[in-house]
């Protein structure tokens, strides 16, 4: 079995790249290692090249995979430190302790649908950051009772889910007079050219691949959206 990691953990919501080229979301970091979503297949105790985001540059590590589920995330333990390398980690880990909570007063409403769980905590984490109020649902159903329960500001919603998919969603949404100005965009990883056409003549703001679209870039398509209605 293999060890557990015995550092503190703690939410560190931010890009990180892997090997030179592929771009990952952290979702939590401790001195030891961190956890990240990834579609990519990495085997197991494979080392691989990481860099993180720190003051305004990077740190770039070794690290060791652990284990790893594409599509859903791995776990890597950093390894090869030198004391250098140690004492920035520990510096970026203590920066994060002792940042103050986030708060969200005054912030836009975002209900994001999205039958992954890892994928949603991974948005969720970035949306909130950034002072946004993140209502979750994990099918189009869910997602059509928390509109009516209480209306978003804003809705990132996934295509391909059980029982009623995102194009209904955003077909009943459209239709309704209630909801038919309600800004959506769609995130989905079916990116073909007849989809986006589809999706934009349904009535969504926007269409954003998964694929090549970390959360933080989604929060910039969010950010836009608004703010290109409040123009309008």
């Amino acid at each position: 079995m293999k060890e557990r990691r015995s550092h503190e953990r703690f939410s560190f919501r931010e890009d990180i790249l892997v090997d030179g080229t592929k771009m990952c979301s952290c979702l939590d970091i401790s001195e030891g290692g961190l956890y990240a979503t990834t579609i990519q297949c990495y085997e197991e105790d494979s080392i691989i090249d990481i860099a993180i985001p720190f003051k305004g540059d990077k740190l770039e590590l070794k690290a060791q995979i652990r284990y790893c589920q594409p599509g859903i995330g791995m776990g890597v333990m950093f390894v090869n430190l030198n004391d250098i390398q140690r004492a920035r980690i520990k510096e970026l880990i203590d920066g994060i302790a002792k940042r103050p909570a986030q708060t969200d007063s005054g912030g836009k409403n975002v209900l994001l649908v999205e039958d992954n769980q890892t994928a949603r905590q991974a948005i969720k984490g970035a949306l909130s950051k950034e002072g946004f109020r993140v209502r979750e649902a994990g099918d189009g159903l869910e997602a059509i009772r928390s509109v009516e329960e209480q209306g978003p500001d804003l809705i990132i919603l996934d295509l391909y889910m059980k029982g009623m998919d995102g194009l209904k969603v955003l077909s009943f949404l459209k239709t309704d007079v209630k909801w038919k100005e309600l800004p959506v965009i769609v995130c989905s990883a079916y990116d073909t050219q007849d989809m986006r056409e589809k999706v934009m003549n349904a009535g969504a703001d926007e269409f954003v691949p998964k694929r090549g679209t970390s959360p933080s870039k989604l929060v910039q398509s969010a950010k836009a959206v608004l703010q290109q209605r409040v123009k309008a």
